[in-house]
């Protein structure tokens, strides 16, 4: 049985999970990852590492509705189908403490990986408990929110003209969220079929709690003490609240359905030009950027 390495995303981080560890006279590895375009790149990555030393890795990937089930139906059997895993952030909790992610502490400082990863990857992606200095999984990818918006809605200087009339500031690309909330009003026209704003909603994973975390961070908020896990006065603060009910509001611009949305139907609401504005992960941004699929 052979020990995963885990890593652990959205942070996304790269892990071993436990059986053996991996053997260096394996010809071939697999990774096991969500699908989705970063994917895709670290496909190309270890494609360099088979042509350098031989050994052939695949990066074998699952939807990401299915991505946690599948990783932790393996990791509670104890098998041995994936080398490495790369876990999302939530995860490193669990697999740490739950026996699925093998201690990489010393691998860690002997290749003085503190030296080349951005803290917060370290910090949110590696180690556990907080401030331990035990690390458990490799950083692999870091991921923030970024916004896409309609250019051709923006600068039409009809609307322009419209929008500066009605809020008496200049139509621009949102600076706050208070202006992100007066733009999404002032583009939501339902009988004209455009709306907007697009957010994430759907409960099923972590793409609401994701987009709620960005507003409540945004306005001063956090979850909880990482320290003490403290959260009764943090969770529920004023500016967490205040964040949280941002989110909210935002909701009313949306389009109609935007019940149980994520990455797909959020690029969507511009490929399809449904939305003024689209939240998303940067690294769901290629389909934008991409004139097959955005016109």
């Amino acid at each position: 049985m052979r020990k995963i390495v885990t890593s652990v995303i959205a942070g996304i981080g790269l892990a071993l999970a436990c059986g053996t560890s991996v053997r260096a006279q394996d010809k071939e590895l697999t990774i096991f990852w969500a699908e989705w375009d970063p994917a895709n790149y670290l496909q190309e990555l270890v494609n360099d590492y088979t042509a350098e030393t031989g050994v052939k890795v695949t990066v074998q990937t699952t939807p990401w509705p299915d991505f946690q089930t599948k990783a932790f139906t393996e990791f509670n059997a104890h098998g041995d189908a994936y080398d490495m895993v790369v876990g999302d952030s939530q995860w490193l909790g669990a697999g740490s403490t739950q026996g699925h992610y093998v201690d990489l502490t010393d691998f860690f400082n002997k290749h003085k990986l503190g030296d080349v990863m951005a803290p917060a990857t370290i910090k949110y992606y590696a180690e556990y408990p907080g401030g331990s200095g035990k690390y458990w999984a490799i950083p692999l990818e870091g991921d923030a929110i970024g916004w896409s918006y309609r250019k051709d809605w923006f600068e039409d200087p009809k609307e322009k003209e419209a929008f500066k009339a009605k809020y008496g500031y200049d139509l621009d690309v949102p600076k706050t969220y208070a202006q992100l909330r007066d733009i999404a009003e002032f583009f939501h026209r339902p009988d004209q079929k455009r709306y907007g704003v697009a957010i994430y909603t759907d409960n099923s994973y972590d793409a609401m709690a994701m987009g709620v975390e960005s507003a409540i961070f945004s306005y001063g908020g956090d979850l909880g003490d990482y320290a003490t896990y403290k959260v009764d006065g943090i969770t529920n603060s004023k500016e967490a609240v205040a964040g949280l009910e941002m989110y909210k509001e935002l909701y009313k611009f949306t389009p109609p359905g935007w019940g149980k949305t994520f990455f797909v139907e959020d690029n969507q609401a511009i490929t399809g030009g449904l939305a003024a504005m689209s939240m998303n992960f940067f690294a769901f941004f290629p389909p934008l950027v991409n004139k097959a699929t955005n016109p």
